[in-house]
């Protein structure tokens, strides 16, 4: 029989009288504190760090996994699948006046790279990044929104052809005209380009281009990137799968954008200090294996590895949360410096450096820039966390603070400065983290640079089109650094190597021509180009002068003439016959190959339109 609402206040005689006796005044005092912050909606902000150090919080909410409780050095550990990260309190942090003492380090063996047996062409490269699947979408989406924006003029476009939009575009970073149309204007004509697409076809696609249906976009939706996400989704795919080098830095890239946009940033000393950040994870070649794209508050990061880390901190542990422990070294600004993350790093066997903000340290006991600087250049001083993590304050032009979890002096080095005092060099001392520092800092610069040789020319206000032409252009940079790497492993001599100019413009013809049966024909009289019957006299150009044959003649890159797809023979309307373009015939033939326009010898006897097309 169920008891009524009576019969149970009076066994619990109105809730004065329990068998649990262990709650005290105060305590029941604090219990009623808590359950009112828990109905309150902004307890979350209220969590000071006490309660974080010891409360176990999943930083993946979309993950129904639990993970089991783990002690390290008494603090409580927070988990980021599938790795944990402890955080210490600033009443635990102890600063001793001693040079830091290296830890023994001993490093796995990195990942393998697996070397072709021959180089690839680069067209092989760039499709490991952005394959046919992504094409098809960007094709059918820019149709799509052609229909949905009721744009009749705009006829079907196809995978082919985007894929001919994307390399006309990179054919224009490398050439830079002043203006677009230029490139169809008979004085300055390219032919790669005008032969491939006219010019208000190139509009059309470009007004045009998506990568996703606008109208699958949730009303709630808060990722600001969420038009380009699937293309940098892939983009980000591709580099984590590569194998990591031993020497990391963490840092940002401005996308150069000036229009109206929310999350614009500013940053000075930047050479574009105007346009979109993102926060990339490279090698010291330049080559990218991690990216985030920063979009303010609903940057696609854990909001309570921020609360723990701040942002710099949550950046790096979200960005090398799929390194390999004891294998790397990494570097970072003191942007993302704090103490936390040094320690986190150190329970992942990541050994880390960078410059720091003295007010994230907890007051370590370090020489003032003003002391240190009237003792004079190449002076050092360290101080040591009992937690294993050294600070070193070096003064050259000015003074410097770096933190490491593994290195602070280690073994000097005497490098030259020039004295302005005395006009003349002098030799100091230089630490040796500081060195390694310099050497591995620059990994996002280096690929930033690449990235701005070519960039693809663009004057929009969309910033979507920016970003789309963004990462085709960092796509572009990696597979020339992944070729450079393959070429160097096969001993291929740098003479021999394809430098970026020539592997883009070589990527570009072969996005052009591979699986199309040949260029496209020129429709009509080329843009702003007089009519040769209105044209004076004195206007008529000198008729030019002839060029040797040797000098005309044209040959396709190997990625177009091996692709087996729309190589037929035709014979010519020559009176003589050319010499066969294959290697190592001296034959004379008619025939021609109506792709690759060159002359093969297609014969009983030997069949070098065959070999020239599959060997």
């Amino acid at each position: 029989m169920a008891l009524n609402e009576k019969q149970i206040l009076s066994f619990l005689d109105d809730g004065t009288v329990s068998d649990i006796d262990i709650l005290n005044s105060d305590s029941e005092n604090e219990l009623e504190d808590l359950l009112n912050k828990f109905a309150n909606d902004d307890f979350s902000a209220e969590i000071d760090n006490e309660m974080l150090a010891n409360t176990e919080i999943d930083l993946h909410e979309e993950d129904d996994q639990t993970t089991n409780e783990t002690q390290q050095s008494e603090n409580e550990v927070f988990d980021l699948t599938p790795v944990q990260f402890p955080f210490v309190q600033k009443k635990d942090i102890k600063w001793i006046n001693k040079p830091f003492q290296e830890p023994y380090i001993n490093l796995t063996d990195l990942e393998p790279i697996d070397c072709p047996s021959t180089i690839p062409q680069p067209y092989v490269y760039f499709t490991k990044y952005f394959d046919q699947k992504m094409f098809e979408d960007l094709s059918f989406y820019t149709n799509l929104y052609a229909v949905q924006n009721n744009d009749f003029s705009f006829k079907s476009t196809s995978p082919l052809e985007i894929r001919s939009f994307i390399a006309i575009q990179m054919m224009m970073g490398v050439l830079k005209y002043p203006r677009i149309g230029m490139y169809w204007e008979q004085k300055f004509r390219v032919n790669i380009i005008a032969d491939t697409m006219p010019r208000n076809r190139f509009y059309s696609i470009r007004q045009n281009i998506h990568i996703i249906n606008n109208m699958d976009i949730a009303r709630d939706n808060t990722d600001k990137f969420v038009k380009i996400r699937p293309l940098f989704d892939a983009l980000n795919n591709r580099c984590k799968q590569l194998p990591v080098e031993r020497n990391l830095s963490v840092d940002e890239q401005i996308v150069p954008f000036k229009g109206q946009l929310v999350v614009k940033q500013y940053m000075k000393g930047k050479p574009n200090p105007w346009g979109i950040k993102i926060f990339l994870l490279c090698g010291q070649s330049g080559i990218v294996y991690n990216m985030i794209l920063y979009q303010g508050v609903s940057t696609n990061i854990n909001k309570d590895l921020q609360k723990i880390f701040g942002l710099g901190g949550a950046v790096v542990l979200d960005l090398t949360k799929h390194l390999t422990p004891n294998r790397h070294f990494l570097f970072f600004d003191n942007f993302f410096s704090s103490y936390n993350l040094f320690y986190a790093l150190t329970a992942r066997q990541i050994y880390a450096a960078g410059t720091i903000r003295i007010n994230r340290f907890f007051n370590p006991p370090v020489l003032s820039d003003k002391i240190i600087m009237k003792m004079g250049r190449g002076t050092s001083y360290e101080v040591t966390s009992t937690l294993g993590v050294g600070l070193l304050k070096w003064c050259d032009n000015k003074a410097i603070t770096m933190a490491s979890n593994f290195i602070t002096s280690g073994k000097p080095e005497s490098v030259s400065r020039w004295d302005k005092k005395n006009k003349q060099y002098i030799n100091i001392e230089r630490p040796e983290i500081i060195k390694l520092y310099n050497k591995s800092m620059l990994g996002v610069d280096k690929h930033d640079q690449l990235v701005s040789y070519y960039r693809v020319y663009m004057k929009s206000r969309k910033w979507t089109l920016r970003m789309i032409t963004h990462a085709f252009d960092m796509a572009v940079a990696n597979s020339w650094l992944e070729y450079k790497q393959d070429a160097e492993n096969m001993g291929i001599p740098k003479k021999d190597q394809k430098d970026l100019l020539h592997f883009k413009t070589t990527l570009a013809e072969e996005l052009v021509m591979v699986g199309r049966f040949s260029p496209g024909k020129k429709r009509g009289r080329p843009t702003s180009s007089p009519s040769s019957s209105t044209r004076s006299a004195e206007c008529r150009s000198p008729t030019p002068a002839k060029t040797s044959s040797k000098a005309l003649e044209f040959r396709p890159t190997e990625g177009v003439s091996k692709d087996l797809f729309g190589h037929f023979p035709a014979y010519d309307d020559k009176k003589e016959a050319t010499r066969c373009k294959n290697k190592k015939c001296t034959g004379k033939t008619h025939v021609v190959c109506n792709k690759c326009k060159i002359h093969l010898c297609f014969t009983p006897k030997k069949n070098c339109f065959s070999d020239f097309h599959c060997n």
